[in-house]
């Protein structure tokens, strides 16, 4: 397959008229009438034309068919607008019923093609609740084609687009399954869009406005929500009216931060396109991600326990398949911990040595083990003591100093001392004894057995430290 194209693969002056034609300052004949002195041998200026509009395929980050995301469709009256707007409404599978932030996902001047899609799919496994209406609602919705959808657009009616926004807006503020909290993000036409939203809306709790025309500098005093401006480098439609906007907003004492991307073109978050900048994309949407975050305040971390088999993998989640033969989806923390778990010989069981035990209390007062664990020594003293475990009903963990190994035709008994008290701890024959160490993003692997610390990150089960086995070892807990 040839490389992508990227925007430096074209000549700046037809990228100039492509946003033209893709604003609609241009038709495709005039289009085409004045790229043909840029068209090359075998490339026409139909050819330059294809090479620049959309490939859809190319940029999906998310597969519509996801797993780990619960996606509808839903219909959103509007009363004031053009009666009802058709959305795309995603969440995490994993949050359940659970409130979650929500941010509004506004298309580009298309209506909501399949890049759109795509954006709210990535914000829901960031942990958020995304819906993305589709402005082309009034005449039949996105066509599947971007000539048409662009003519489509031309069509409809603005005040009343805009007011089925808000209608959305509202919407989603007020759904049992959101905080209440809720933010919104728009590209081009779009990102217009996210600036008159929060010069009109100001419960909004947050907008990210991706090189979008600005709104008149007299409407900026109203703007309550934190902003965060992203545009390209070289952008001669939207760039002006920021100019003219930000003094308007200092002057407001508004909230916001603006970043330009240095040799980006319009639109260079859209990875579907050559105009596509994969570094300042990158930089732009984390910065977007960590500006929800912030501002969206999501709902405080629970963390659980997760033992079983890695199913499915990829760089940003994993798929574990559990004991009793649950799915579980989950996100993978950036800085996520891993530990390689590995096994080790029970003469590493002796006098001085501090060991973990899961257990299961006995009759006669002794513990007999699932399996021991035997710390490095930088690791001594961690969790220090005798309490209740997860791995089973009645289950205990000690975590102790060895004061004695006796062998017994029936396995060994080991005595251990913690902080405040000891325990008799009963080995028998076949118990998994491990160590550990530690381990990296290499051990999470489709088919290794882990055991893992979940934590609930703004709404979405997030794994946070990881013990894994390599080459087909399985944890013991």
């Amino acid at each position: 397959m040839p490389p992508r194209l990227t925007a430096n693969d074209f000549d700046p002056d037809l990228l100039v008229l492509f946003d033209a034609y893709v604003h609609g300052r241009m038709d495709r004949r005039g289009f085409l009438s004045k790229a043909e002195k840029f068209a090359k041998a075998g490339m026409t200026a139909a050819g330059l034309l294809a090479a620049l509009s959309p490939d859809f395929a190319a940029g999906q980050q998310v597969r519509k068919d996801d797993p780990r995301l619960r996606i509808e469709w839903v219909d959103v009256p509007s009363p004031l607008g053009n009666g009802t707007i058709k959305g795309y409404l995603v969440r995490p599978a994993a949050a359940g019923s659970m409130k979650l932030p929500a941010v509004l996902v506004i298309h580009e001047n298309r209506g909501l093609n399949p890049h759109i899609e795509d954006i709210a799919r990535r914000l829901a496994l960031d942990g958020f609740m995304a819906f993305a209406p589709d402005a082309l609602t009034p005449v039949g919705g996105y066509p599947g084609d971007e000539d048409k959808a662009r003519t489509a657009f031309g069509t409809i009616d603005q005040p009343k687009t805009l007011q089925d926004f808000l209608a959305a807006a509202a919407w989603l503020k007020a759904r049992a399954d959101g905080t209440g909290k809720y933010g919104a993000v728009g590209f081009c036409w779009g990102g217009g869009m996210t600036h008159k939203l929060a010069v009109l809306l100001p419960d909004l709790n947050a907008a990210v406005p991706f090189y979008g025309p600005a709104p008149a500098p007299g409407d900026a005093v109203k703007v309550k929500a934190p902003l965060l401006v992203q545009l390209a480098g070289t952008d001669d439609f939207v760039n002006p009216s920021w100019e003219k906007y930000e003094p308007a907003l200092k002057a407001a004492g508004a909230k916001y931060a603006v970043y330009q991307y240095a040799g980006t073109q319009h639109g260079f978050n859209n990875d579907t396109t050559p105009r596509y900048d994969a570094s300042a994309a990158k930089l732009a949407w984390e910065r977007t991600i960590a500006f929800f975050k912030t501002n969206l305040a999501a709902a405080p971390a629970r963390t659980a326990r997760v033992r079983g088999t890695i199913v499915s993998s990829t760089a940003s989640s994993i798929v574990v398949r559990t004991r009793t033969g649950d799915m579980v989806p989950l996100a993978l923390a950036p800085d996520v911990v891993v530990t390689e778990v590995y096994p080790v010989d029970f003469s590493e069981v002796r006098a001085g040595a501090f060991i973990g035990s899961g257990a299961m209390p006995q009759a006669d007062g002794t513990q007999r083990a699932i399996a021991v664990f035997v710390f490095p020594e930088a690791r001594r003293g961690s969790g220090e003591g005798h309490y209740p475990f997860d791995y089973a009903p009645e289950s205990t963990m000690t975590n102790a100093t060895v004061a004695e190994v006796v062998g017994a035709s029936d396995g060994s008994r080991i005595r251990v001392r913690y902080k405040d008290g000891e325990k008799t701890i009963v080995v028998l024959p076949g118990t998994p004894i491990a160590s550990f160490k530690a381990g990296d993003r290499g051990l999470i692997v489709n088919g290794a057995s882990v055991s893992l610390t979940a934590t609930e990150i703004d709404g979405v089960a997030t794994a946070t430290r990881i013990n894994a086995g390599r080459g087909g070892y399985v944890v013991p807990y």
